[in-house]
Formats: C-alpha cells, sequence, structure tokens
C-alpha cells in the first residue's frame, strides 16, 4: 500500500469510529438500508454494492465494487419521524372510536441527524478490505398528565382534591408516581471491519466483525415499580440515567456474478450480536437487562437489463423471536386485575405479596411481543451518462407486533410498513461523487385493547388505542475515490 493511500484509509477509519449513531429505525431494530444510494432504492444491497457502506448488506460484495483502489463515503440524513398514540384510560367514559377520541399524545423529538460512513481498499487483485458503520435505534417522549388531576405526578398529590387515586391515566402515570415526561432512548452503533475475498472471476466470499455498543435510558415509569404496581421487585427500572451495553457477533456473505455480470445473486447472514447487560435497568428488560441485537439474513439479486438501467431486489428475514426483552408478550389486555400474560405462573413469597415469573426484568418478563419481521425491497438504477444517476425504490416489511400488543408499544411504534424512496448521484469527475435519497415511510395505525381499558377497567371488547407512525427523510452525501 502506497503511503499516501495508507494515510488516507487510516484518517478514513478513525473518522468513521469517531461518529456517533444515532438513527432512528423503520423496521424495529434497523433502517430500510445503509448508505445513500442503498436508501434511494429500498434498502437492497445484498447483491448490489455501490459505495462504502457495502459491508452492511454483505461483506463479499465489496469485491465487486467499481473502484480502482479505495472508496471513502460519508454523509447524513435529516429524519423526521412522527409517532404518537391515542388511549382511553380507565376512568374515561367517552369510548374509544378510533383517533377522533380517547387522549392523544404525539412524541416530542421529532427531527435526527443521521451520520453514515464507510471505506473500501482492494489490497490486491483476490482481497478486498473496508469498514462501515451502521447505526439505529427508537425513541419517545411523551407529556403523561391525569386528565383533570393536574396534580397527579412526581408524587405530588393534593389529597384534598381527591386527586390521590392516581387512576385514570393515559399514559404511564397509573397511579400518580410517574413523571411529567415519559420516555425512552435507545441508540444502537454497529462497527463492521470486513474482508472479502475474490474465490475466482465469479464468486467472491467475505466476513465481518460486527462490534456493538448500545445507549439506553427510560424516565416516567415509576409506576411499574415497588410503590406503585409492583410489576418488578428491584430498583432498577427507571429514571436511572444513561446506561451502556456493549458486545459482538460475526456476519458472513456470498456474491456470485454470471453471464458476463450482468446477475448478479447474493446471501448474507448475521449473528445475534450478543450485549451486556443493561445494569442500571436490570429490573425493566428481561432476562436481567439483556438487549442483544437480533440475528438476520437475506438473499438478494441484481440483473443488468441494459447498459443503464439495473433491477435489485432483496429479501430479509429478521428474528426478534431471539430477544426475550423484545419478543416476551406485553400485559394481557383481557384481564386487566392480573396484568400478566397467558401461562405466567405466581411465585408465593413467604413474607410479603406474591410475585410472577413474568414480572419486568426476570427471564420470562414482559417485552413487546415482537414477532419474526419479512423485508422486502426492490429499486431500480438508472446511469443517465457518467456523471448523472437516477434511482427508485419500495420497501415492505409488516408491523411485528400484534394489535393486543399495544399498551408497551406506545414506548416503540414502529408500526410502518410501506416505504416509497428515490435518489440520485452527481460526479463532477472520476474522483468524487455526491449523491442524495429521500425517503417516505407511510403512516400506519394498529388498534387494539390494552390492559387499562374504558368504563371502570373492565376487560375491553374491541379497541380502545391506537399507535401511529410516519416518517420523512432526505439524505446527502459525498464519496471520494482512488
Amino acid at each position: 500500500m502506497k503511503p499516501t493511500i495508507r494515510k488516507a484509509f487510516a484518517l478514513s477509519l478513525t473518522a468513521i469510529l469517531a461518529v456517533p449513531a444515532t438513527a432512528f429505525a423503520t423496521h424495529g431494530y434497523f433502517l430500510i438500508g445503509y448508505g445513500a444510494k442503498s436508501r434511494s432504492m429500498g434498502g437492497v444491497g445484498t447483491a448490489f454494492p455501490q459505495d462504502g457502506l457495502a459491508a452492511a448488506a454483505n461483506p463479499a460484495s465489496m469485491s465487486a465494487l467499481d473502484i480502482d483502489t479505495m472508496r471513502i463515503d460519508a454523509g447524513g440524513e435529516i429524519f423526521r419521524p412522527k409517532r404518537g398514540f391515542v388511549h382511553d384510560s380507565a376512568t374515561l367514559e367517552s369510548g374509544f372510536k378510533g383517533s377522533d377520541k380517547g387522549v392523544e399524545h404525539e412524541s416530542g423529538s421529532n427531527m435526527f441527524l443521521i451520520p453514515s460512513m464507510g471505506g473500501v481498499y482492494k489490497f490486491n487483485r483476490k482481497m478486498t478490505m473496508g469498514m462501515a458503520v451502521i447505526g439505529n435505534g427508537a425513541n419517545t417522549r411523551y407529556h403523561q398528565d391525569v386528565p383533570g388531576k393536574p396534580d397527579c405526578m412526581d408524587g405530588q398529590v393534593d389529597e384534598d382534591s381527591g386527586n390521590s387515586d392516581g387512576t385514570g391515566s393515559t399514559a404511564f402515570n397509573f397511579n400518580c408516581l410517574g413523571s411529567a415526561n415519559v420516555g425512552v432512548q435507545l441508540l444502537q452503533m454497529q462497527m463492521l471491519p470486513s474482508v472479502s475475498y475474490k474465490v475466482n472471476k465469479s464468486h467472491s466470499v467475505g466476513a465481518s466483525l460486527a462490534i456493538g455498543v448500545q445507549q439506553f435510558r427510560a424516565y416516567g415509569l415509576q409506576s411499574f415499580g415497588l410503590d406503585g404496581l409492583g410489576y418488578t421487585d428491584g430498583e432498577n427500572l427507571t429514571n436511572k440515567g444513561n446506561d451502556y451495553a456493549y458486545g459482538a457477533g460475526m456476519r458472513f456473505g456470498w456474491l456470485g456474478q454470471f453471464f458476463d455480470k450482468r446477475l448478479s445473486l447474493g446471501a448474507n447472514y448475521a449473528s445475534k450480536v450478543y450485549m451486556t447487560r443493561f445494569k442500571d435497568y436490570e429490573d425493566l428488560f428481561a432476562e436481567q437487562g439483556k438487549f442483544d441485537i437480533p440475528a438476520h439474513w437475506s438473499v438478494g439479486l441484481a440483473f443488468k437489463a441494459t447498459d443503464k438501467i439495473t433491477i435489485a431486489a432483496d429479501y430479509q428475514k429478521i428474528y426478534y423471536s431471539d430477544v426475550a426483552s423484545i419478543n416476551n408478550p406485553g400485559p394481557d389486555p383481557k384481564d386487566p386485575f392480573n396484568f400478566f400474560p397467558d401461562g405466567c405462573k405466581t411465585i408465593e413469597v413467604e413474607d410479603g405479596p406474591p410475585k410472577n415469573t413474568c414480572m419486568l426484568g426476570r427471564d420470562d418478563g414482559m417485552g413487546f411481543g415482537w414477532s419474526d419481521a419479512n423485508v422486502y425491497k426492490i429499486g431500480i438504477n438508472y446511469d443517465h451518462n457518467d456523471q448523472w444517476s437516477f434511482r427508485v425504490g419500495y420497501n415492505y416489511a409488516e408491523a411485528p407486533m400484534d394489535d393486543d400488543q399495544v399498551l408497551f408499544n406506545f414506548l416503540a411504534p414502529a408500526v410502518v410498513e410501506h416505504h416509497a424512496t428515490l435518489g440520485l448521484s452527481y460526479r463532477p469527475n472520476r474522483n468524487m461523487e455526491w449523491s442524495a435519497n429521500y425517503m417516505h415511510a407511510f403512516s400506519n395505525s394498529i388498534k387494539g385493547p390494552t390492559a387499562l381499558g374504558p368504563k371502570g377497567g373492565l376487560p375491553v371488547d374491541g379497541e380502545n388505542a391506537s399507535i401511529d407512525m410516519r416518517i420523512n427523510s432526505f439524505g446527502i452525501s459525498f464519496a471520494y475515490m482512488m
């Protein structure tokens, strides 16, 4: 490696590691794709590498990236998720008829900057090395006044006004112990040092080490604690500030190119990223604070229909069922007097009230009730000339939760399903490229019952809550090639 190239590559990797990951996912844990080009084509990339973040979709695809020696991509995206919920709680008498009834809560913090960066270097004719940094996560923040009881928060209850019963919260302030605001923030970053090897002119294989870092905080959930509803028997539940977890996993990929490279087929497998526990929130998440990044795999194809037009498609499977804190069901809406899901067992305690095997923080502790996700992606790239390229795409994934899981998912309303994307690239010379992308995730709602229904807390026959999300995002990136 020449000294100037070695220095440039080292500086690029240093910059990658310095960028914090503050993305907010559309497919639960994951963005639809990584890099401006992939995101403008519905997130495809398993068989269609286009930039320095190619390893994020398939490490083997780096061998097929069209570069002489090295490519570095860096960019940012303005991400605007609008999310909220409507809830008719126990003491409201109006009933729930949809988004026009009940009390509506819209999350604050609706604009974020997502950084992206990656680099690829051709070590020799057979071996290519690279690094991609990808981020994802979730964030919500709601105000949780109790309707008609403005003093019912932060434990400051006006006894003379009759506001001490604490019922009627439409958020999570069920017993007047909650903070004025309730919410969560989860930030995840994966650093993917990667290598690909060209077995022959048609086949390449690759591997990545996935190094994970997570930051989490929760606030306003005091009502579930020891002094409230008692759905956990520990003190590390909420309002503990930022906590961090670290972990690692592996990724493996294959890419095959056929018919004079007009057809490409790819496959990628990403193991679970095994994270350390959030000790400060070990009484919130199942398995004493475990919050692993789930395993997933994808297959894809890319077909060069003409010299100017390429059509690409991916299928991805995400295994949320392997992460207890996400997959375990939340409260049972059919029985507000029990609250715990079906199959949970009571544990008798000699000196105190009974416990339950599904209390928050236990191995079977209540979670978000997410099931495995199937993701479908398709995109078209049109190379108009040596300077301009244009792209469109579509992405679909069914929301991972059922309608009887809406209560806990007030905090994580990952319900968008349909995404439309477009973008373009401009190359002023052979060494530089500018790319831009736009994504619109169409509004989607899930309506269902909660364990805290109207009409005096009786079991709900039908719906008394709705969660909704919609997203717009616009990104721009710059690439330098050598």
